[in-house]
């Protein structure tokens, strides 16, 4: 039928009808798109703690570098056991990810600001502080409505072994300004072994007696960190 053959009134009606109709497919749609991808808010939390974690890892990379050309082995030692940790939080996240049917999105790594040893302490100190204190129980926040059982768990393992890494941080910056070089002289004959759990991230000086305290699995799933060569 031509549409110049359809009096006004007949249009209207058929286009109640169709409205009405979109109206009645829609919800189905909307739960069809839900069903398909229930996670969205979740996928978009673990690519910002993918890209954090990965930024981390680079970071104390290059710290451990500096630190080792001014002759603080020790803390080089510290800053690679640290990037070894926030390696396990990149892999946790980016398996998870891939399991949801998203691709990991690898950050790119501009140019990071290098300064002395102390500096790039206080700086990794202020980032941890940040993480423990604001990030994580504001992205867990943001995780809990979709409720995946594993983010959740991975993100809350992840925030244990952050709040490892200021212990760690602070017992160094103890000695900051002044007296940072005495300090630093005294660490640096000390001998410092670093664990790292291969399954949370969870970085310890000694091993535990008989399983992780972050996840709980048997204790041999932690690794030795070598010195910076």
């Amino acid at each position: 039928m031509e549409d110049h053959l359809v009096s006004p009134e007949r249009r209207r009606l058929l286009l109640q009808a169709g409205i009405a109709s979109l109206f009645c497919l829609l919800p189905g749609a909307l739960y069809a798109a839900k069903k398909a991808n229930p996670y969205k808010e979740t996928a978009v939390v673990l690519q910002q703690l993918y890209a954090n974690e990965f930024l981390s890892r680079e970071r104390y990379l290059v710290f451990a570098q500096q630190a080792l050309k001014e002759g603080h082995a020790n803390i080089a030692h510290l800053f690679a056991a640290l990037a070894a940790s926030e390696a396990v939080h990149v892999r946790n996240y980016g398996k998870i990810l891939q399991n949801m049917g998203v691709k990991p999105v690898q950050p790119v790594v501009s140019v990071i600001k290098v300064e002395s040893t102390r500096e790039n302490l206080h700086y990794a100190a202020e980032d941890e502080l940040a993480e423990v204190d604001k990030q994580y129980p504001e992205l867990l926040a943001r995780l809990a409505p979709e409720a995946h059982k594993e983010a959740i768990e991975k993100v809350k393992w992840s925030w244990q072994a952050e709040r490892q890494h200021r212990e760690l941080i602070a017992q160094i910056l103890a000695g900051t300004g002044i007296f940072f070089g005495v300090l630093s002289e005294k660490f640096r004959q000390s001998t410092v072994r670093y664990f790292v759990c291969e399954v949370c991230g969870s970085t310890l000086i000694e091993l535990p007696s008989e399983k992780c305290p972050v996840c709980e699995h048997p204790v041999e799933v932690y690794r030795e960190i070598k010195h910076v060569a």
